[in-house]
């Protein structure tokens, strides 16, 4: 009896090394579609991170002096077949955008095995926009989804006044009640793990689940020019997360999409997400 509490004791102790291990995997996939089918001139780029991580994506020149970076969600790449990120790209380019369209480390056809939610992610598109505009001569716009969301905050945190506007498409605010949410759903554990979660995830896989969660963030950048995107059907957030922020930053501008999963908004209603674009601009 004694070797059986032992056993189960042990693996109640390691299953969630476990867990960690699985949830803060990337997702590498082969980019098939490229900018060559809109009949435009782009660019192969590449950016070695800090850590030794190098880094995939696009850029695609346009006219003026306007250019967005767009970033995927944990599991996405360039070719965003869950939100359409890449159609997206298109929009923009037609609009007149520069686009830099980039897989985020872990993701796609870059570098790297493990996701941060954010926490190296935004210092590697910072240091490569540095490298791609050092003489800032664009005025830039990071719009990005789920984690990609989470990264473009952290980076209008980390440089006030770097970027012209922000896109945040279902963004999680409270990190903490996600985490308890995703582990019970995910991996069958209590929310009493978390606390024992967030230790073994700092301490043996380099995450940091206090920098990563949004809301002192959130009421840090209170009244930037930042449009948040939240999809009523998102069984990951749902309204839960909007409210939140709603709480935090009342005068925070969102757009609500009925019937929409999770970043699936712009390609359920291109319309309706691109005319939420065209109104965000600096004067507001």
């Amino acid at each position: 009896m004694t070797l059986f509490f032992a056993a189960l004791f042990l693996c109640a102790a390691l299953y969630p090394f476990y867990v960690v291990h699985k949830h803060t995997l990337g997702h590498h996939e082969p980019v098939v579609r490229t900018p060559e089918e809109w009949g435009v001139d782009y660019e192969e780029i590449s950016y070695e991170t800090d850590d030794g991580v190098l880094l995939k994506g696009w850029w695609i020149p346009s006219k003026g002096s306007m250019a967005v970076l767009l970033l995927h969600g944990k599991g996405g790449s360039r070719n965003g077949y869950h939100s359409g990120i890449f159609d997206l790209a298109h929009w923009y380019r037609k609009n007149g955008w520069s686009v830099m369209l980039a897989d985020m480390r872990a993701h796609g056809e870059s570098g790297g095995k493990r996701v941060t939610f954010g926490l190296k992610e935004h210092e590697d598109m910072l240091g490569w926009l540095k490298q791609m505009d050092a003489s800032m001569a664009y005025s830039w716009r990071v719009h990005g989804f789920s984690m990609g969301a989470v990264t473009a905050l952290m980076m209008d945190e980390k440089e006030p006044g770097r970027f012209e506007s922000v896109i945040a498409d279902a963004p999680w605010i409270d990190f903490e009640k996600l985490a308890k949410q995703e582990l019970w759903k995910r991996a069958s554990l209590p929310p009493l793990f978390y606390g024992y979660i967030k230790w073994i995830a700092k301490n043996f896989f380099g995450q940091d689940f206090d920098f990563v969660d949004n809301r002192q963030r959130c009421k840090k950048l209170c009244g930037r020019n930042i449009l948040y995107i939240f999809e009523a059907k998102d069984t990951l957030l749902g309204s839960l997360h909007k409210n939140i922020l709603r709480r935090l930053c009342p005068v925070a501008k969102t757009v609500w999409f009925e019937e929409t999963g999770h970043v699936e908004a712009f390609k359920a209603h291109p319309a309706r997400y691109t005319q939420a674009l065209e109104g965000v601009s600096e004067s507001e």
